[in-house]
């Protein structure tokens, strides 16, 4: 019987997945490009792939990586966790953009407890596990206000964030998509987006996802799916209050059709700057 192809989605994620994880890989090991790799592979697992460049495919997207790939790749110290890289992503990235919503939850670390909506916190360490004690969980709607408010007072003061704060603001920002397409909910939703290209843009995880050579790839994705829900839903656009003329400016950039100050009067917060 043969085998499915894949859809052009499921081939744009494999390539997602493949490009972050060898990227990562050559990191770890200090490797510069595919050659030097191949060599560090061969060393490790008495292999010869260098001279065959096969890994070069891999590092290019071209090629995702096959299921006996990452069964030798997590063989050895430096990639034991590559099959769990390959599926949930940097931080738990391709999770939060890629998994069902109704799993979306337990990405969220707001949801945990007062001091995990401090950006300082040593929970938004990019692999830190989230704790395992935690008071009751935060509403969507307290989550939402508490996790753009932090995001708006890094962006004051130029506070670097990290990759764990963007998979936390897709989650967020798919979970409110979800709730606001199955029922009317009294929640803001205006400034989701907004957080979530904070995120992208902000310096910091900017350059990991250049390091990890997914920047453009989730950029445009991100962009799309905006795209997708502003047509789709007249609760969420009204939400966003956006005019037709302004779309193409907004999904780009929306801090310049949505100014900082708009969102703060938004929030109310007393500590407000």
């Amino acid at each position: 019987m043969a085998r499915p192809k894949r859809t052009d989605t499921e081939a744009l994620r494999s390539r997602m997945r493949t490009v972050a994880l060898m990227q990562e890989l050559a990191r770890r090991v200090g490797a510069d490009n595919p050659n030097q790799f191949a060599k560090w592979f061969d060393e490790q697992a008495d292999a010869a792939t260098q001279e065959s460049g096969k890994w070069r495919h891999n590092f290019n997207g071209n090629r995702p990586l096959s299921g006996q790939q990452l069964n030798w790749l997590s063989k050895l110290p430096e990639a034991h966790d590559a099959h769990a890289m390959y599926q949930d992503g940097p931080s738990d990235l391709w999770r939060a953009m890629w998994t069902d919503p109704r799993d979306l939850w337990t990405l969220c670390r707001t949801r945990l407890h007062d001091a995990c909506t401090d950006l300082d916190s040593p929970v938004w360490l990019n692999d830190a596990p989230l704790p395992a004690t935690h008071r009751s969980d935060r509403y969507l709607g307290d989550m939402l206000r508490e996790f753009e408010g932090e995001l708006l007072l890094a962006d004051a003061y130029g506070e670097p964030l990290r990759l764990s704060h963007l998979t936390e603001a897709i989650a967020l920002y798919r979970l409110y998509q979800f709730t606001n397409s199955i029922a009317r909910i009294n929640i803001d939703g205006g400034g989701i987006y907004r957080c979530v290209r904070m995120c992208t843009d902000n310096h910091a995880v900017r350059a990991e996802l250049d390091v990890l050579g997914v920047y453009e790839l989730v950029a445009s994705e991100l962009v799309a799916t905006e795209a997708t829900h502003l047509a789709a839903s007249p609760t969420y656009r009204a939400s966003v209050s956006i005019a037709e003329a302004d779309i193409d400016v907004y999904l780009q950039c929306p801090d310049i059709i949505i100014r900082e100050s708009q969102r703060w009067k938004a929030l109310q917060f007393d500590w407000a700057p």
